[in-house]
């Protein structure tokens, strides 16, 4: 199948001033708004191009003025200075909600917004990982990628997994992130039943449940009302015994070819059950953890199918959820050396890439605005600057 929006050059905007609006919630403190660092790296890149980014919380949108409070970075007094900005038609959403209340009050003024005003997002957004792994297990160019997976349907559902699965699984939230209330169940030769994971506020735990069905009800009531699915508790650990992934960061370029900026491999601590680098893991060179475990030949196998097979999935996802400019995939690698996908994220992070070199930090930065240009292209279809070599 050919890949959907191979490039961006439909996309013009002949009518828009060349600014991209990048969509947050305002916070307090130094930054008003998550993720400071990165939209202030954003912003400097941008003002070198010759693009205005107009950093905005969506509530602020004044519907008679169609304009927005936006933000931007003074250089000089190094601090962000808000006044009202026309409202960009292009948006990036870097936006992360701390709280149900705060995502309700995104979403709502988000849509209020798009009811009355045309956009475009620079990604689409992707639906819950169960689904995203339930569409690849039915491919059969990849289905030997995805794990076993289940949804949570309560203590008999887990019950009959276990049976399935030698007395362990690994559950997650179907809209989780950052690796948040997570939990591994697994049962010992004794009976007794070990359960780790992580708070919804990203603190590592763990607890011994005496019996099997001490731990089910614990763990159920732990759930609650949230969407989980359920996995076989894979071996992705390092040589050394700590729980590892590899990101592979794709972004499209400035022709809007999808390349891969970088690989890199996230550590969790010893005894953790993730390495979620907001969980207090560490990123490292893929090979600093591959090869220890495979060896040299075999690491630099794996990357590099790692970065051929990324490449196939940022097509497969854009031709079944739409336009990205972005897209974040985590893999884990077992003792055997077999891969297995884990997740994609529409809104992937960018700390973990400094261990994938230089080159792979910068144009994490550089390419969501170098594709942007492709949108914010002027009727001759000049781009506004030429800058892969930033």
């Amino acid at each position: 199948m050919l890949a959907l929006f191979p490039d961006s050059k439909s996309f013009v905007l002949s009518d828009s001033p060349s600014a991209l609006g990048v969509l947050v919630c305002e916070r307090d403190g130094i930054a008003p708004f998550a993720e400071g660092a990165y939209i202030r790296r954003l912003s400097l890149v941008a003002d070198a191009i010759g693009i205005a980014l107009v950093v905005f919380a969506p509530w602020t949108w004044d519907a008679r003025s169609d304009s927005v409070r936006g933000w931007t970075w003074n250089k000089r007094e190094q601090r962000w200075i808000a006044r009202a900005r026309k409202l960009p038609r292009v948006v990036y959403d870097r936006a992360w909600p701390a709280t149900e209340v705060e995502k309700r009050r995104f979403q709502v003024a988000l849509g209020r917004i798009r009811a009355a005003r045309a956009l475009i997002f620079l990604n689409s957004r992707l639906p819950h990982k169960g689904k995203v792994g339930e569409m690849l297990a039915r491919d059969p160019a990849y289905a030997a990628l995805v794990p076993p997976t289940a949804p949570y349907k309560g203590p008999h559902s887990l019950r009959a997994w276990l049976r399935e699965h030698d007395g362990s699984a690994f559950l997650k939230p179907v809209a989780g992130s950052q690796g948040k209330r997570v939990i591994s169940y697994k049962r010992d030769n004794d009976g007794k039943v070990e359960l780790a994971g992580r708070t919804s506020s990203n603190r590592s735990f763990s607890f011994t449940a005496a019996t099997e069905q001490d731990a089910l009800n614990r763990l159920h009531r732990w759930i609650g009302s949230h969407a989980y699915i359920m996995q076989p508790l894979l071996e992705l650990h390092t040589a050394d015994g700590k729980p590892f992934d590899l990101r592979s960061l794709l972004q499209k370029n400035k022709s809007g070819r999808w390349t891969v900026t970088g690989v890199a491999a996230r550590v969790g601590a010893a005894g953790t059950v993730t390495a979620n680098l907001h969980g207090g893991g560490r990123a490292m060179h893929p090979g600093d953890v591959l090869e220890p475990l495979l060896g040299e030949e075999r690491a630099r196998t794996v990357e590099q199918r790692i970065r051929a097979i990324s490449l196939r999935l940022a097509s497969w996802c854009e031709e079944s959820f739409g336009r990205f400019a972005e897209i974040g995939l985590d893999f884990g690698v077992d003792r055997s050396g077999k891969l297995w996908f884990l997740e994609a994220n529409s809104k992937p992070g960018r700390a973990a890439m400094g261990s994938a070199g230089k080159e792979a930090t910068q144009q994490a930065v550089v390419r969501p605005l170098s594709y942007a240009s492709t949108i914010l292209l002027r009727p001759s279809g000049r781009v506004i600057h030429e800058f892969d070599h930033l």
